[in-house]
């Protein structure tokens, strides 16, 4: 059953994200000046880290090609993010913004994405967020990090959602 809810969770993150209408084009938001995330990106990985009541941490994550999902977020500079389902042939358009705290020469350290519209409100809400919905993120040069923190939703301890993309 846990599994279940997990697992659940996970495609109500991915279909949020499809089924979303765009933000309010009046104000547009700005992200930070990092051209490194502009572009297209496929998701590879996904799925939890939790802790369980008996403090037992576990990495419940895996592939996405093997098991189907087959999404792509295209980041552009004015702040529109393009989440595209290759498997169902749908396409849908958010805002996005983003906020660097710490980085070198090879990307993101420390930063935070933030998906802006009003299911991600929605979202972010049940997941104990004020706000739009907020991402930790980190990048390669080929490579970003999502995480997020779905404690709220879950029957653990502790759970981060997480997913990883690979540049295209």
């Amino acid at each position: 059953m846990k599994k279940l809810l997990i697992y659940g969770i996970l495609l109500v993150v991915f279909f949020v994200n499809m089924g979303a209408g765009c933000g309010s084009q009046t104000n547009d938001p700005q992200p930070d000046n990092f051209p490194g995330i502009v572009g297209k990106w496929k998701l590879t990985k996904t799925g939890y880290y939790f802790t369980k009541s008996d403090g037992t941490k576990v990495n419940d994550t895996f592939d996405t090609e093997p098991r189907g999902i087959n999404i792509v977020y295209e980041f552009f500079s004015d702040g529109r993010l393009v989440v595209t389902d290759l498997q169902k042939n749908t396409t849908a358009e958010i805002r996005w913004t983003l906020k660097v705290n710490k980085s070198d020469a090879n990307g993101i350290l420390e930063g935070q994405l933030i998906q802006i519209g009003s299911e991600q409100k929605k979202l972010a809400e049940s997941i104990g967020q004020a706000g739009d919905l907020t991402f930790q993120i980190s990048t390669a040069s080929n490579f970003i990090a999502l995480t997020v923190d779905v404690t709220k939703v879950s029957a653990y301890k502790e759970m981060t959602l997480m997913q990883n993309f690979k540049k295209i």
